[in-house]
């Protein structure tokens, strides 16, 4: 049997990174190119269970919709697979009715945003599949169903799947978080264009790596969370260390990024990770996301003796009941992050800080500790988002409940609910107004034109920021 992933492309507005925000995707700088290593993951596990996969990334070959739709028809498979995200949904679901129409053979969907509204996918498309919670096992069953294995003989074995039915929209149950991330294959990296994957800061191409699911920090506005959930699921060092050697040595590529919602959380994981990288002799580059509570000088010390040349750090908001109600109260300790970012600098790695204006009744004082906090802590690069309320989190329910938004919008950039202190425009010009002050100090000034090519794209981010989707 032979399954086709298709990551789509782009819409002509802004390019999105569907594996971002827990896979709901975000609008992101336009030289930044992940590959997209969740469709590679389901794609390593089907090829294991004996199907023939192959795989097309929009964005990766510059085509657009109707190109992207002619790769599909072309592959001629059995099952078609595609990503999605929120700010893409619409584009998405008309892609996969167009290969769905031209091919007759049954399409699936994965993504969050298609989790958390199948019913909404069945209405707007002809697809035939929904893909709920993580993907890998379930797409395995799904495609043993269709080729009538005997292993998964009706439907209903295929857990996490919602699927047309005789009485409408129909579901299997919920599957389990996978417990053992060993045992999944490395990525399907052979099926990639590995060489066009880029990410500014780094010279050269690069790959992504998943070590560890889930996050118990429980952050109100994160996809992550929900899609990964609130328990840490972790590889172990010797796992992860043997995926970043077939990395170097059959791949070629020495530019990593760890996807991980929060790669340190284990301490003496991330230091067996570094002393393995050390003893092989694996000469990578890489970057990782985290909190600033779970790192410390004597760590950051060997990460950067392995590789690591950038961290970053959710810092989100300066206000203490923000934290505690919004942001999983992460940024306790004011002086301990200063104290990261210096060791940062100090020890040569970059660092970015992520920061968010706009969350429920944030006041124009609160927003203001944030900037002044960042200033602070004066990080290489820092990025300020609007607070996006993304289907199923916590924040969605608080502001929305059940009531539709428009999907479009959550590009991460665009004000999207109402805060009774400070309006949209309010919270864009402040954000704005966040981004002068960090980047126009003079000294500031003078490091940025150390990189000006870095620095001419950080100037085209900030004005396409809030721009819209067109209709």
């Amino acid at each position: 049997m032979k399954v086709h992933f298709t990551n789509p492309p782009s819409p002509k507005e802004y390019r999105v990174s569907r594996g971002l925000m827990g896979g709901f995707g975000m609008a992101v700088n336009s030289q930044l190119l992940y590959p997209p290593i969740e469709l590679a993951h389901v794609a390593s596990v089907v090829e294991a269970d004996g199907c023939t996969a192959s795989m097309f990334d929009g964005d990766a070959e510059g085509a657009d919709l109707e190109a992207t739709a002619k790769a599909a028809v072309a592959a001629a498979a059995d099952l078609y697979v595609f990503d999605s995200s929120s700010t893409t949904f619409d584009l998405d679901l008309g892609l996969a009715t167009k290969v769905r129409e031209a091919t007759g053979k049954p399409v699936a969907l994965l993504g969050s945003q298609v989790t958390n509204t199948p019913e909404e996918v069945f209405t707007r498309s002809k697809v035939d599949y929904v893909v709920r919670g993580e993907p890998e096992y379930s797409v395995r069953d799904l495609a043993r169903f269709l080729r009538g294995d005997s292993r998964c003989d009706a439907i209903e074995k295929a857990l996490g799947l919602s699927y047309r039915g005789s009485q409408g929209v129909e579901s299997t149950p919920d599957r389990e978080k996978i417990e053992n991330l060993d045992e999944l294959p490395f990525p399907a990296r052979h099926l990639l264009k590995n060489d066009r994957y880029r990410i500014p800061g780094m010279e050269g191409p690069v790959t992504t790596v998943k070590s560890s699911r889930g996050c118990p920090l429980d952050c109100a506005f994160c996809g992550y969370t929900l899609s990964q959930g609130l328990r840490f699921r972790l590889r172990g060092p010797e796992s992860v260390v043997a995926e970043l050697a077939e990395i170097r040595n059959r791949f070629g590529l020495r530019n990593i990024v760890f996807r991980d919602p929060i790669f340190s959380m284990r301490k003496d994981r991330v230091a067996g990770i570094c002393d393995g990288i050390l003893e092989k002799g694996i000469d990578i580059r890489w970057q990782c996301e985290t909190a600033v509570m779970w790192l410390d000088k004597p760590l950051l010390e060997k990460m950067a003796r392995a590789g690591c040349v950038h961290i970053s750090l959710g810092v989100e908001s300066a206000d203490p009941e923000i934290q505690k109600r919004y942001c999983g109260n992460k940024l306790r300790n004011h002086e301990h992050a200063q104290k990261v970012f210096d060791a940062c600098r100090e020890l040569g790695i970059e660092t970015r800080a992520f920061c968010m204006i706009g969350f429920p009744g944030e006041t124009p004082a609160q927003a203001e500790s944030t900037v002044k906090l960042a200033l602070s802590l004066d990080p290489d690069q820092v990025q300020f988002c609007t607070v996006t309320p993304y289907p199923g989190t916590p924040l969605y329910k608080e502001l929305y409940g059940n009531a539709p938004i428009d999907y479009s919008k959550l590009t991460g950039h665009f004000v999207n609910h109402i805060n009774p202190v400070m309006s949209p425009t309010e919270v864009e010009a402040k954000i704005k107004e966040a981004y002068r002050r960090f980047y126009l100090r003079p000294h500031r000034i003078a490091r940025e034109l150390r990189h000006p090519v870095r620095l001419a794209n950080k100037a085209v981010r900030y004005f396409t920021l809030f721009k819209s989707r067109a209709s």
